[in-house]
């Protein structure tokens, strides 16, 4: 079993490393309605009535439709303030 100690310690050192890979994200990546409902902690329906009322900005990549990374944060940010 781990001391508070070590726990503390293996805690800090795996946000170092999460907080590392977060930073390495695109941005600009495309990225589907599961994806955005997981980013804007909401569901798949509430994120297709967002799309369709224009609230969400999105693309249509072939039949299949995407959203940018980018702009779901700045929306996110944007609703937080």
């Amino acid at each position: 079993m781990m001391s508070p100690f070590e726990l503390d310690s293996l805690a800090d050192a795996l946000a170092e490393r999460l907080s590392s890979r977060l930073s390495q994200v695109d941005q600009d990546a495309l990225i589907d309605c599961h994806q955005v409902a997981e980013l804007l902690a909401c569901s798949v329906p509430t994120v297709e009535r967002l799309t369709k009322s224009g609230e969400i900005p999105s693309c249509k990549v072939g039949r299949l439709r995407r959203y940018r990374r980018s702009d779901l944060l700045q929306l996110k940010v944007g609703v937080k303030s």
